[in-house]
Order: structure tokens, then C-alpha cells, then sequence
């Protein structure tokens, strides 16, 4: 597991983790690393594919990335180039990864799900010299690639086959001699760039976060796990997604993949059927399972040791209810940014609703507006100084200087304080935070409030704007699966908790599923618009 501790220098009002020597040097790259853990175990399983059941040894999964890394070399591809990806997970999706990496490519990982705006922004910034994309989405990446400019980028697809249009058996039926294959050194040393990777796009469009060689390393945990085996929804768009890639290769971890979308169905299954030690999921998939109760009973989820969620916190209740069918579980808890390349602190998942301690390597202050320090219990912004994080946003001088300050801080946008314990809690996005009748109130804090109603599966709570109040909070609620609960109990329960100023002045609106991105974090600007229309027509 991450360690974690912090230590309070009272002077400078900094909360410091652990100091540790890091694993790999600058002269390392990703490349080498995993092409070495590959070869010195031959025969172990490095990803099986549900629901096909394609399993790779580590042997084959060597020579296809090889065979990969080989293709590239003859379509004139040099180091920092860049490779995008814009697919699901499935079976070849790894090597063409692989093959990238070994060649000192850069690789450019989008949301399949992106419209032609959100892809032809990226790409725009990116410039793909290659594309893998899965068929199904073919015309769309095509049209944002020739809106960019890039009519001359061969796309590949990767599933769901065109004829007439080059796919990825193409990349790997090169022929080569693995005993000859050699990863070439980094160009630029372990600083170069491995990854462009988006920022997740829940309020904005995308940024390209530039993740180094040396920072994901550095980054991944370095234990060898040969006897477990890590199930990922997260397709490479996603953080989590890319570093499971890395990680299980390193670590000698075998990679379960789903080329289907999330469903609890399948998530028993494959735990089930593979005996899953870890799982690696998305915030929303525990009160997906928690909604049909029945079924996840019926499960057996017994092999589960360790089950890390990430993109948002999840209210304790949630997670105490599903520990009780996945009794050896242990659940920690993450608080980190794809700008910073992982955590910036952990612990476990725990009724006080803390994000743990502060990571290796790692200092965070506490600021008010007037740039002041702050020191325990206090509330202000978060920020980050680590050791190991990105480089910053590729091309966007503007962001970079919001967010990635000239004295190595990093300015996270998160509320939050540390207590007296040097536990760090969050209380909302900078930007969430709203105001009703000139009183701030957090939206996340009265979510945790409605999420300890056992018939609620899933809420986002949102302002709707208005002229007097500026704005309402409303509650946007999935119900678990049977329950009837009705609007004025949840607007009675978080009356009798909380402030005037948090009660649900805007109203409770019941949904069947609320917007996701591909990462898994509500879109709160779609879910505002849906309460708002509902409001309107209930004043009709």
C-alpha cells in the first residue's frame, strides 16, 4: 500500500509526508522497465479479456508489443512523436500501448465518448502522427483529425473492423527477432514525455496533461504481486486505466480487462469466475451495485483484498454497506489529480470522511484568499509540491500558469483542511462551492448528509440559479432499486441536519441515471440544466 504520514511544521504552517529515495533515476524508461519484467517471467498471464476469455502470457504480449514498436519504426515515427488512442478497452489495445512505449512515442489517450469538438480540441494540441481508434467511432475521430488539419494521420482501428480501412493486425504482423528487439535510450532522458493524458472535462473542455518517464515510475507502486490479479473498467483515457497498464506489467500482476461497460452483473462474474484480488473502479460503480441489492447478495465477492476508488470520494455509508458482502475488503481512499500523476494523500475509506495522510515525497499548505497560510482546521485551497508530477498542460501557457505556480506549487482548485491529527479533509471543489441568500454552502457536504439514507443509491446535489437566492440547492437522486422514498423525506432528512442555508430550497428530483463522463464523475453543469427544467415544469 502507499505510505503515508503527515508532519506539521508549525513555522511555515506546511504539512509534510514521508521522504523516500525514489525507485527508478532519470536515465529509466518506462519502455525498458516493462520489456525486462516481461521477458524475465515468460510464461505468466499479463491480461485476460471478459467476456472472451483471450488471455496473454507475458511471451506473446512481448512480441506483439515488439512487433508494434517494429511497424512504427518503419512508418518513420520518431521519439516524442505522438500515438493516439481513442478506444474501450480490448484485447490488442495493450501492445499497440506497449509498442508506443518501447519506441519512446509519446501516446495521446482520448474519451471515446467525446463528441467531434472535445476530440478535434485535443487532437488540435496533441497532433497524432498515428491514430487507434475502435471502428464503431471511425467517422468521428476521422472528422476531428481532418478539422484539425491532420488529414495525413492513418487511423487503425482496433475492433469492429472497416473494410477498406487499416486495422491494428496490420501494426502487429510485422516480423522481427525478439532476442534483437532493443529499447532505444530516451531521447531527452527521463524527463521526456511518455503521456499526453486529458484532464477528465466535467466542467471545461479537456487539457493535455504531460506525464514524464521518470514521474510515472516513480508513481506506480513496485511490488511484486505475481499471485493477484487486478480487474480495470478504466479504459487508457482514464489515469487509473494508464497506470494498471504500467503497473501490472512492472509488478507481474495479471490485468482482467472488460471490453464491456460497467454493469454489476458482469462485475460478480468476472470476480467470480477469476477470483479478483483488485479491483480498480470508478464512483459510481458501488452505488450501482448497492441499487439491486438482491443480486449483490447473491454474490460472491470473497476474493476481493483491495479495492481502490478514484475520481471522487465516496460517503462512508456506501461504502460500510457494500464491505458487508465483500468481507475482506479493504477499501482505501485516494485524494490526487491526473496533474500530479497520483495521490497526494491516502488512508482508508472511514466514517469521518477523511482523505488520509500525506503521501512520500509530498508537501501541501492550506491558503485563504489573501494568500495567507493556514493552519489546522482552518479552510482554505489546497496546494501541492511533490516530487514527482506532470510537466504541466501541453500547449496552454494560460492554464499552466494557473494552476502550476512558478515556486514548484501546484494550485489544486479543492477546499479543504487538515485536523489536529494531520488527517487532510476535503469539502469541495473551489468553483462547487455556491451561495444561497449570500451563505456559502458545499454541495459534496450535503450529498454525504443524503447518501446516509439507506434508499438512496446515488445523488448529485447542484445550485439552480435564481435571481433573489442566487442559487437553490436541489438534490438529483437515483433511488436503490425497489425503494419508494419520496421527495419530502429527503428534503425532511437534510432539514433536521443541516443548516437553513443547506436545506433543499431547490427541490428533489428522481432519476434513473445521471450524466457521466467516461471517468466516471456526475457532470454537475447537465445535472443542474435536468433539475432546473423539472423545477420549471413543477411550477407550472
Amino acid at each position: 500500500m502507499i505510505e503515508s504520514q503527515s508532519y506539521y511544521n508549525e513555522d511555515t504552517k506546511i504539512w509534510h509526508g514521508p521522504i523516500i529515495e525514489p525507485s527508478y533515476g532519470l536515465n529509466d524508461s518506462i519502455g525498458s522497465v516493462i520489456l525486462e519484467a516481461m521477458r524475465k517471467d515468460p510464461d505468466h498471464v499479463i491480461q485476460i479479456s471478459y467476456p472472451s476469455g483471450k488471455e496473454f502470457t507475458n511471451r506473446e504480449m512481448a512480441e506483439l508489443s515488439c512487433r508494434a514498436a517494429t511497424h512504427y519504426g518503419k512508418l518513420k515515427l520518431e521519439q516524442t512523436d505522438v500515438v493516439g488512442i481513442c478506444a474501450g478497452n480490448s484485447d490488442y489495445v495493450a501492445p499497440i500501448f506497449y509498442g508506443a512505449i518501447f519506441s519512446g512515442l509519446c501516446l495521446s489517450t482520448t474519451d471515446p465518448s467525446a463528441n467531434v469538438k472535445g476530440l478535434r480540441h485535443t487532437y488540435s494540441l496533441t497532433k497524432p502522427k498515428i491514430m487507434f481508434c475502435d471502428g464503431d467511432i471511425y467517422d468521428k475521430v476521422q472528422q476531428a483529425l481532418q478539422e484539425c488539419g491532420l488529414e495525413d494521420t492513418v487511423i487503425y482501428t482496433v475492433r469492429n473492423h472497416i473494410e477498406g480501412v487499416p486495422n491494428v493486425m496490420e501494426v502487429l504482423d510485422e516480423k522481427y527477432s525478439d532476442t534483437d528487439f532493443r529499447v532505444p535510450v530516451l531521447k531527452h532522458g527521463g524527463r521526456q514525455d511518455a503521456f499526453f493524458l486529458c484532464t477528465s472535462g466535467s466542467t471545461s473542455l479537456p487539457k493535455a496533461v504531460r506525464l514524464s518517464h521518470y514521474t510515472v515510475l516513480n508513481r506506480i507502486q513496485s511490488e511484486r504481486t505475481e499471485d493477484q490479479k487486478m480487474l480495470v473498467f478504466s479504459s487508457v483515457y482514464w489515469l487509473m486505466g494508464l497506470l494498471t497498464l504500467v503497473q501490472c506489467a512492472v509488478n507481474h500482476t495479471t490485468r482482467v480487462i472488460s471490453e464491456n461497460p460497467f454493469t454489476p452483473k458482469d462485475f460478480y462474474d468476472i470476480v467470480k469466475k477469476h477470483r479478483i484480488t483488485l479491483a480498480a473502479s470508478s464512483p459510481s460503480h458501488i452505488p450501482l451495485c448497492l441499487a439491486c441489492p438482491e443480486t449483490l447478495a447473491a454474490s460472491d465477492l470473497s476474493s476481493i483484498e483491495v479495492m481502490v476508488v478514484t475520481g471522487k470520494s465516496l460517503p462512508y455509508p456506501l461504502v460500510a454497506k457494500f464491505k458487508e458482502y465483500a468481507v475482506n475488503c479493504f477499501f482505501p481512499i485516494l485524494y490526487g489529480m491526473t496533474e500530479l500523476c497520483g495521490a497526494v494523500s491516502s488512508g482508508e475509506v472511514n466514517p469521518r470522511n477523511s482523505a488520509g495522510s500525506i503521501v512520500a515525497n509530498t508537501n501541501v499548505k492550506i491558503m485563504n484568499d489573501a494568500g495567507e497560510r493556514l493552519g489546522p482546521n482552518e479552510t482554505g485551497e489546497i496546494y501541492v509540491q511533490a516530487k514527482f508530477i506532470s510537466s504541466g498542460y501541453y500547449c496552454n501557457p494560460e492554464a499552466n500558469s494557473k494552476t502550476f505556480l512558478e515556486d514548484g506549487w501546484v494550485r489544486t482548485g479543492d477546499m479543504g483542511y487538515f485536523n489536529d491529527d494531520g488527517e487532510l479533509f476535503i469539502v469541495d471543489r473551489r468553483q462547487d462551492i455556491m451561495k444561497y441568500n449570500n451563505f456559502h454552502f458545499s454541495p459534496t457536504t450535503i450529498e454525504k448528509v443524503i447518501c446516509e439514507i439507506p434508499d438512496v443509491a446515488e445523488v448529485c446535489v447542484v445550485g439552480i440559479p435564481d435571481l433573489i437566492y442566487d442559487n437553490l440547492p436541489a438534490a438529483a437522486v437515483i433511488r436503490r432499486n425497489g425503494a419508494n422514498i419520496t421527495e419530502s423525506e429527503i428534503s425532511e432528512y437534510v432539514a433536521s441536519r443541516m443548516q437553513h442555508f443547506e436545506n433543499l430550497h431547490g427541490g428533489v428530483y428522481f432519476f434513473e441515471s445521471l450524466p457521466l463522463t467516461a471517468s466516471g464523475k456526475i457532470i454537475r453543469k447537465d445535472v443542474t440544466e435536468m433539475c432546473a427544467k423539472l423545477k420549471k415544469l413543477n411550477e407550472r
